[in-house]
């Protein structure tokens, strides 16, 4: 009994010294909705659809759950995002990343290994989210303490499309996919950069999908000056460089906001330039807080095309539309909101000459928790 109660002892010893040596923090989040939806086209009759899901940055299907795990021993971390955008029986799990990182010679030079996430060079939001290194792969960051800010790097990772040239995956090739990164911050502004290079193994549409390139800009002067303003810009290149033209693809939002604790008040300003076509999109949001756990307020939405190559022409708008909203929030982590959009915009049919009008009217009750 007494070597029993030792060895429990040192156990306990051990756990608590591992422990202590250690930290792991757990976030995450929960986002669904009710979701109705009226869709009209120009000499068709209305289709009517009702169904589980939140339509904002939660996925296409009922929700989005999320899971992120952080554990920290000394120099060494791991980080693991677990996420569900669809509850079929079919739908398999996703993990959104999984990956370790190592932090050397004085935080100087950080390492990171597995299925990649939150690139330090990714456009960060609020309409572009995605990256270009998310990639199962290697990730080196150099932040050398000579240049405080300064945040430069390169990621030796997989292919970003399908392979169906298995003779093409030589070593050049591979590295043919390497990812270009830098970033470099202080009180006056923040830039970050990400550039994809491509081979040949991997292709698009039977062609060369091309190089990428990623930013984001964030003016952080005005901040000192006018509590709760902010400008920042972000971008997504896609089809540098490419022999097939159709896709081409450059997109880039420039933002304004102001947040004093009234109200908010956004400004999105989108313009995306593709082959022999360019599209414009705004949208101009104003919302209320008329107590501290209620706000009110809309969003207007103005999209329109130019170019030779567009596929509707003449005509005073591609979309027009207006989403009032009115949200409840339950201190800082949970919320309700509803939300009714109506939008109209013109679209071409394959068999019809002239575009037609089509009208939908939308009603989402949101619910979100995070932690």
């Amino acid at each position: 009994m007494r070597k029993k109660l030792t060895l429990l002892a040192i156990y306990a010893l051990a756990a608590a010294g591992f422990a202590a040596a250690q930290t792991l923090e757990i976030s995450g989040e929960m986002k669904t909705g009710f979701y109705w939806e009226r869709l009209q086209v120009e000499g068709q009759d209305a289709v009517v659809e009702t169904r589980m899901h939140h339509n904002d940055d939660a996925g296409p299907n009922e929700g989005r759950f999320r899971l992120n795990m952080h554990l920290v021993k000394e120099n060494i971390g791991m980080k693991v995002r677990f996420q569900q955008t669809a509850w079929t029986a079919t739908q398999p799990n996703q993990w959104d990343f999984a990956f370790a990182y190592g932090n050397f010679i004085e935080d100087q030079l950080k390492v990171t290994i597995g299925k990649l996430g939150e690139s330090p060079w990714s456009a960060g939001g609020p309409d572009i989210w995605q990256e270009l290194d998310n990639q199962i792969g290697i990730r080196t960051e150099v932040m050398p303490q000579i240049v405080p800010g300064l945040n430069i790097g390169f990621v030796l990772n997989g292919y970003n499309n399908a392979v169906y040239w298995p003779e093409k995956r030589t070593l050049g090739d591979m590295l043919s996919e390497t990812v270009l990164g830098v970033a470099y911050t202080n009180d006056y502004f923040h830039g970050r950069f990400s550039y994809r290079l491509d081979g040949e193994a991997d292709v698009y549409n039977m062609d060369s999908e091309g190089m990428e390139l990623m930013y984001r800009l964030e003016e952080r002067v005005l901040r000192n000056y006018i509590e709760g303003f902010s400008v920042w810009a972000n971008g997504w290149w896609r089809g540098i460089g490419t022999d097939d033209r159709s896709i081409i693809l450059y997109r880039n939002w420039l933002y304004a906001e102001y947040s004093p604790p009234a109200f908010t008040a956004q400004l999105r300003l989108g313009y995306d330039i593709g082959y022999r076509r360019q599209q414009f999109n705004s949208r101009i949001g104003f919302y209320y807080n008329i107590l501290p756990f209620l706000s009110v307020g809309s969003a207007f939405k103005y999209n329109q095309d130019f170019g030779d190559e567009r596929d509707i022409k003449d005509v005073p708008y591609i979309l027009l539309g207006i989403e009032p909203q009115i949200k409840v929030t339950f201190g800082p982590n949970a919320y309700i909101a509803l939300v009714y959009f109506y939008d109209s915009e013109y679209v071409k049919e394959a068999t019809i000459v002239d575009p037609l009008v089509r009208q939908k009217h939308r009603l989402n009750l949101r619910t979100v928790y995070t932690f």
